[in-house]
């Protein structure tokens, strides 16, 4: 699923959150990390919300996460950390 369906909503979700448990880090922790609430962080990986683009950079800068991975799910570019358990 993290790569198939592309932008759908829940992909980039399922994305997010397999990220967050690489990472072994809780929804909040992931969220204040990138200077987002829980409160607004968690809608995007429960797939109630369309990531938002500020969102997305701030995950980016903080996660080095391409925007490519969490919108399309390609995966060329990611931390080998990462990449290496999805």
């Amino acid at each position: 699923m993290l790569q198939e369906e592309e932008d759908k909503m829940e992909a980039v979700a399922a994305r997010l959150r397999r990220v967050r448990e690489i990472l072994d880090l809780s929804k909040k922790e992931f969220a204040e990390r990138a200077g987002m609430s829980e409160q607004t962080y968690g809608p995007f990986e429960n797939a109630k919300r369309e990531l938002s683009l500020i969102a997305a950079k701030k995950l980016r800068k903080t996660y080095d996460l391409p925007l490519e991975f969490m919108y399309f799910g390609k995966i060329e570019d990611l931390p080998t950390r990462i990449s290496r358990e999805l």
